[in-house]
């Protein structure tokens, strides 16, 4: 019979900064259509029907390797964003941008800071490049805190609008600290921004600290082609193209992303719609008792000060609705903005308790 390896065999081969790691935790993934997903932000309707015509297309050339580049992708975001087009660069997934980022950038002993609670993934990015985690807490309005303005790090990052909270800081906030913080490398996480009134995009090719990321996951409604785009400037993104993968992004990913730039009026029309129905959630979650902090995503964070929600999360998923719950918040749950129907599942149950 084969020896038995015992549990801790990967011990001694993995860097002990990893095996002292939790990980990243995603949402739960369920297999059946049944269920009412609203824990992992996704876009409720399908993505341009453009989108499938030109991912059945490139399927021709799939014995080919995709452009390392990603030139028509970032020819087309940088049309739509009015920026130059060597100051773009494409990963699999804005994920996979901070991942460059980090690597690029964070050496041992360097600190990041950005304000909690938000984007959890920082968590574990960080500690990977065996940097140091400055976590400065948001305050009750969830404005910059004025602790960025002076904290010693390498590297700052704000999550705009932010996760969990769904909460947005104004442009000229970040203006501000992309000018008092010359010292360090901004980083604008700007995965929900079409949801939002307004962005700081062009922030990345107007300064030489500043990286705005976006994702096509959420208002494009592509979190299963992975497709991240990174604004800055020419010489920076240089220096991120040094240590990407050399294929990072497949052929197929850059076909249906270059239809979906393409098509902005399918995108806006599902935005709104999003908008929209965000209303309605956030009004009747009011009316249950929820307090809500002014959500500028396509998810609202709904709060019961003093008072745990996981039995609520729990009563909801067994009744097929998935919900986020952070142990970190034990009053909170962010729900995902679904379809009407969804959300009208949703309020009904929570009405019956």
């Amino acid at each position: 019979m084969p020896k038995t390896v015992p549990n801790t065999f990967p011990r001694a081969y993995v860097r002990p900064e990893i095996t002292a790691l939790a990980g990243y935790v995603p949402g739960e993934q369920p297999s059946d259509p049944r269920v009412a997903k609203l824990n992992t932000n996704e876009n409720p309707y399908p993505p341009s029907p453009a989108v499938r015509r030109a991912i059945s297309d490139a399927c021709e050339r799939l014995h080919l390797y995709p452009d390392p580049t990603a030139r028509e992708v970032r020819e087309r975001a940088a049309r739509l964003y009015d920026v130059d087009p060597e100051g773009v660069i494409v990963g699999n997934g804005s994920d996979e941008l901070l991942t460059l980022l980090m690597r690029a950038v964070i050496a041992p002993g360097d600190a990041v800071a950005y304000s909690t609670p938000t984007y959890s993934l920082y968590e574990t990015l960080v500690p990977l490049q065996g940097g140091v985690r400055v976590r400065v807490p948001y305050g009750p309005d969830f404005a910059i805190p004025e602790e960025l303005f002076s904290v010693d790090a390498r590297m700052v990052i704000v999550c705009n609008p932010n996760a969990p909270s769904g909460t947005s800081v104004p442009r000229r906030a970040l203006e501000r600290l992309a000018e008092a913080r010359r010292d360090v490398l901004l980083i604008v996480d700007e995965a929900y921004a079409d949801f939002a009134d307004e962005n700081a995009t062009s922030m990345g090719s107007r300064h030489p600290n500043v990286v705005v990321l976006r994702t096509l996951s959420k208002s494009y409604s592509l979190a299963g082609l992975r497709v991240g785009i990174g604004i800055t400037t020419p010489a920076l993104a240089a220096e991120l193209n040094k240590v990407k993968d050399s294929y990072n992004v497949s052929r197929l990913a850059q076909a249906g992303a270059v239809a979906a730039l393409d098509d902005q009026e399918s995108m806006l029309a599902h935005v709104a719609r999003v908008r929209a129905t965000r209303a309605r959630l956030s009004e009747g979650l009011v009316a249950l008792g929820y307090e809500l902090p002014p959500s500028q995503t396509n998810f609202v964070l709904a709060r019961r000060p003093g008072r745990s929600l996981l039995p609520v999360k729990e009563a909801l998923q067994s009744r097929g609705i998935l919900v986020r719950y952070f142990p970190e918040l034990p009053d909170a749950l962010r729900i995902t903005v679904g379809t009407d129907e969804e959300i009208d599942r949703l309020l009904a149950e929570m009405r019956t308790g």
